[in-house]
C-alpha cells in the first residue's frame, strides 16, 4: 500500500522547525509518530487502496555525531521511539507508530542526498510506510536579506538498481486535541542541546593535549610545550571559554523562541477561554429568556 499523502499536525511541524533553526552548523534529526489510514483509489479501475499518513507526535534525538552533512539514527534510539509510540496508543486509544524521521539541511538544498536516498531505503526496508522530511533551513540570497526556509515528504524508490526520490504531497492540518504534547518536547529541545554541548566539552576535556600536538607539529614541540606546567589549566579555560559560548548561542537562538513560544500557546488558550466564557454568558442569556 503506497503512500500518498502526509499530515504534519501544526504543532509537530513547529517543534520540528524550532529545532532545524536551533543551529546551522550541524545537521539535527528526530522521529515522527502517528498512524496510517487506508484509502481506497478510485482512479483504479481494477481496485486498489493508499495510505495516507497522519503524524502527530516528534522525538527528538540526541546526536552521537554531530556533522554538517550527514545524522545517524542508532538501533536504541528506534527502540526507545517504539517504546514511546506504545505509550501514547495507550494515552490515544488508537494504535500510534514509528511513521518516520525528520533532519535538517542548513545552508543547502531541501532535495535529499544519496546518504538520505540510502538511509531512507533502509528504513523502508523494515517498513514500506516509513516517510522522511527534510527542512532546508538558513536559505539567503545574496539579494535577500532574510533567510527562508521549505520542507520536503519523500520515500526511496529503486529505479534500474538506482535510487531515486519520490516526492509526498504533505499537508500542515491543525491538532486534532489540544494536550499540549508538543510543547513539552519544544521544551526538551534547549535541554538536549545542552547535553550535546557537555558531551562535547567532556570529550575534549579527557583526551591527551600531548598527543594532539604531537600529531600535528612533531615532537620537538611537544617537548616545548611540556616545559609549561600550566598548559592544562589554558586548556580546560579555552574549554570553558568555548562551552560559554555554546551556552549563549543556546540561549539566544534557542531558549528564547521556546520562552516565546510556551507564553503564546498560554495565550492562546486564555483567548480560547475567553471565547468560552462569552459563549457561555450569551447561552445564559438566551435560558433566561
Amino acid at each position: 500500500m503506497p503512500i500518498k499523502e502526509v499530515f504534519v499536525e501544526t504543532d509537530v511541524y513547529l517543534t520540528c522547525l524550532s529545532h532545524a533553526l536551533s543551529t546551522e552548523k550541524e545537521e539535527v534529526m528526530g522521529l515522527l509518530l502517528g498512524h496510517v489510514d487506508q484509502r481506497l483509489d478510485l482512479s483504479v479501475q481494477a481496485g486498489g487502496s493508499y495510505g495516507q499518513s497522519f503524524i502527530e507526535n516528534v522525538i527528538i534525538l540526541q546526536r552521537s555525531v554531530r556533522q554538517a552533512d550527514r545524522v545517524e539514527i542508532s538501533p536504541l534510539q528506534l527502540s526507545a521511539a517504539a517504546q514511546e509510540a506504545e505509550k501514547l496508543s495507550i494515552e490515544l486509544g488508537k494504535p500510534i507508530r514509528v511513521l518516520g524521521w525528520y533532519h535538517s539541511h542548513p545552508h543547502i538544498t531541501v532535495q535529499p542526498s544519496h546518504v538520505d536516498m540510502q538511509t531512507q531505503s533502509n528504513y523502508q526496508a523494515m517498513d514500506p510506510d516509513f516517510v522522511g522530511l527534510i527542512l532546508s533551513v538558513f536559505q539567503q540570497e545574496n539579494n535577500e536579506k532574510f533567510a527562508n526556509s521549505s520542507l520536503i515528504c519523500f520515500q526511496a524508490v529503486n529505479i534500474d538498481g538506482v535510487l531515486r526520490s519520490r516526492e509526498i504531497v504533505l499537508s500542515i492540518s491543525p491538532p486534532e486535541s489540544a494536550a499540549g504534547r508538543e510543547i513539552k518536547t519544544l521544551a526538551k529541545i534547549p535541554l538536549i542541546l545542552l547535553s550535546e554541548e557537555r558531551e562535547h566539552v567532556d570529550k575534549c576535556s579527557s583526551s591527551d593535549l600531548v598527543s594532539k600536538v604531537q600529531n600535528k607539529a612533531g615532537m620537538y614541540a611537544v617537548q616545548q610545550l611540556s616545559c609549561y606546567k600550566g598548559i592544562q589549566l589554558i586548556s580546560s579555560i579555552s574549554n570553558i571559554i568555548v562551552f560559554t559560548q555554546a551556552i549563549c548561542q543556546l540561549l539566544q537562538c534557542c531558549e528564547m523562541p521556546c520562552v516565546s513560544a510556551v507564553l503564546a500557546y498560554e495565550q492562546s488558550l486564555l483567548n480560547n477561554l475567553y471565547r468560552l466564557q462569552l459563549v457561555k454568558q450569551s447561552f445564559d442569556n438566551l435560558t433566561k429568556c
